[in-house]
């Protein structure tokens, strides 16, 4: 009789207990239904949820499930390749709510970089979240009329100018990298890349694509030569400071791997972390720890999502290799990315474009004798990378070279290699021992 209250009484204070938490914890939010989704578009017909491959579907539903719990912005754009398009999210997601910045320097750097691009999407939609995550308006303000604000924090100004030195000069120095280093750690440096990496490719994609704003919505942000205050010599910036490179070589199960780097030391792998070495592991089953891999390690669960959309940029694109890598060598042209330039110069000429082409490129002049689809890419990237914007002859060109997808193809394939960019920079990423640099520091890198 006693054992039978006794179990009772257990039972009644697990019901009680159950019904206090069921009462206490927020309902779990569902995703919206995806046959309700509208999605915006302008060069890019809206798609429709019942029209979508299965590929398209799928990531639909990761980005309904996800913190977005929407497809506004890219996101109608890069549904046209949706294997890369997904990655993207993914990586754009981890930038976008789980780096180790504070809120308000995130969304500075987010805006920074829609001014950047004149993006008055991104611009809208992020000014908004800026000044909820306590931006000051008179930051805001200024950053939209291309002036240095004069009311930033300590921590704050430290971002800023390690994102205004990177956007204007493709370079950051030395008092400023140190600084970071100070404020944000490694960690937080490569946040602040991926994070405005990821949303230049986003202002690239809603720009092509002339985005629509909300209706009622003015765009704020006027055409400016200078979008933001321009550092040093602009792009003709060469690598500042005194290079200091070193390697480290590890054998795990029985593969032996070397990382280089000159500000982010290379990593031996008993030095990482439990994330740093899955993210290793990951890159191992593939093509390696290679490139911009010791400095994306940093930022382990980023830099995983990032290094694996490289590999489908890299090897699974439906874009002609020809002209997909003639994109990277452009953008790596632009922001003079000497390890890059090297690593792809050769992917090209083996691709089909020709030695006389390359060379044009990496001096700064236009290729003549281009075919009509290297003509339509390179003038699509080109007009791209100087105006932040694509008339709409050279969009008629290019789609009717590669089609939507491939449009998409070249999208990701240089917003990508651009956040390869800033990672190889920073760092000044040492060249193999045999190679030496090829790109002149130009301030038109592209005519």
């Amino acid at each position: 009789m006693r054992l039978q209250i006794l179990c009772a009484f257990v039972v009644g204070l697990a019901e009680i207990a159950s019904a206090q938490t069921s009462s206490t914890e927020a309902p779990v939010k569902q995703p919206p239904n995806p046959q309700s989704l509208v999605l915006l578009g302008d060069r890019f017909r809206p798609l429709k949820y019942d029209e979508m491959t299965r590929e398209q579907k799928t990531m639909i539903d990761h980005l309904l499930a996800g913190e977005r719990q929407g497809a506004n912005g890219p996101f109608n754009v890069l549904l046209r390749s949706p294997e890369v398009g997904d990655l993207a999210q993914q990586f754009g997601g981890s930038m976008r709510f789980h780096t180790a910045l504070p809120r308000d320097v995130s969304e500075t750097i987010i805006i920074m970089t829609g001014r950047f691009w004149m993006a008055q999407y991104e611009w809208t939609a992020h000014k908004a979240a800026a000044l909820r995550n306590g931006v000051k308006p008179a930051i805001v303000d200024a950053i939209a009329a291309g002036k240095r604000p004069t009311q930033m924090s300590p921590d704050m100004e430290v971002a800023y100018n390690f994102i205004d030195e990177l956007l204007t000069t493709h370079q950051v120095t030395d008092a400023t990298f140190k600084a970071a280093m100070e404020t944000y750690g490694e960690k937080g440096i490569v946040d602040m890349m991926g994070l405005s990496g990821w949303y230049c490719l986003v202002s690239m994609v809603l720009d092509v694509d002339r985005y629509p704003l909300s209706q009622g919505v003015q765009p704020e942000l006027k055409p400016l030569e200078n979008p933001l205050p321009v550092m040093g010599a602009g792009f003709a910036t060469p690598i500042p400071g005194t290079t200091s490179s070193a390697t480290a070589q590890s054998t795990v199960n029985g593969k032996t791997f070397t990382l280089r780097g000159d500000r982010f030391r290379p990593l031996r792998y008993e030095q990482m972390t439990i994330e740093q070495k899955k993210m290793t592991d990951h890159a191992l089953a593939g093509r390696g720890p290679v490139g911009m891999f010791n400095i994306a390690v940093r930022s382990p669960e980023a830099g995983d999502l990032l290094f694996t959309m490289g590999d489908r940029v890299r090897f699974h694109m439906a874009v002609p290799d020809k002209l997909k890598e003639m994109a990277i060598i452009m953008t790596a042209r632009y922001w003079a990315a000497q390890f890059e330039w090297l690593a792809h110069r050769q992917a090209a000429v083996q691709a089909g474009l020709s030695e006389d082409k390359v060379k044009a490129i990496a001096d700064g002049k236009r290729p003549v004798g281009m075919s009509a689809d290297e003509e339509a890419v390179y003038n699509f990237i080109s007009e791209l990378f100087k105006t932040k914007r694509v008339s709409d002859a050279t969009f008629a060109a290019v789609q009717d070279s590669v089609g939507e997808r491939g449009v998409v193809d070249l999208l990701a394939s240089a917003g990508f290699y651009q956040i390869v960019s800033m990672f190889m920079n920073v760092d000044r990423l040492p060249m193999a021992a045999n190679q030496k640099p090829e790109l002149n520091y130009l301030a038109t890198p592209l005519p």
